[in-house]
């Protein structure tokens, strides 16, 4: 069973996930506001003494932001590596409650879902591809 491997007791296929040229234009725009609204996001916190901790807070996020857009601009493309970022990514901004970035972390938030969305209907589709394959 070439492509198979034992997971546990039960086989499993792992699937390469293959964007398409408008999933990629999609993945880029995302990741290009997402990383302007961290930017304000940061920016708004970077006055005040007291708002040090959740400017750093937004910090691995925003390199998780430019390890995204390396990933999807290369060559190299890990369809996996994406969706385990995002997640860091998520998890940086929600971590962060001041007011004075809230908007601008609403807007990545809206970035963030449209990414998972993307991601995971391109997932979809492979994996579909794969069961077909399988199957006939």
């Amino acid at each position: 069973m070439d492509g198979w491997t034992n997971v546990a007791g039960e086989l499993s296929m792992a699937v390469t996930t293959s964007f398409t040229r408008a999933e990629h234009a999609k993945i880029r725009a995302h990741l290009g506001t997402l990383r302007a609204s961290l930017t304000q996001a940061r920016d708004a916190l970077m006055h005040f003494k007291g708002d040090r901790l959740d400017r750093d807070k937004l910090e691995p996020a925003a390199r998780r932001v430019d390890d995204l857009m390396n990933l999807f601009v290369g060559e190299l493309r890990d369809s996996t590596q994406g969706p385990v970022w995002i997640a860091e990514i998520q998890s940086g901004v929600e971590q962060v409650t001041n007011p004075k970035a809230a908007e601008a972390l609403r807007e990545a938030r809206i970035d963030i879902t449209a990414l998972l969305d993307v991601m995971a209907a391109a997932g979809k589709a492979a994996a579909e591809a794969v069961s077909r394959r399988s199957a006939g």
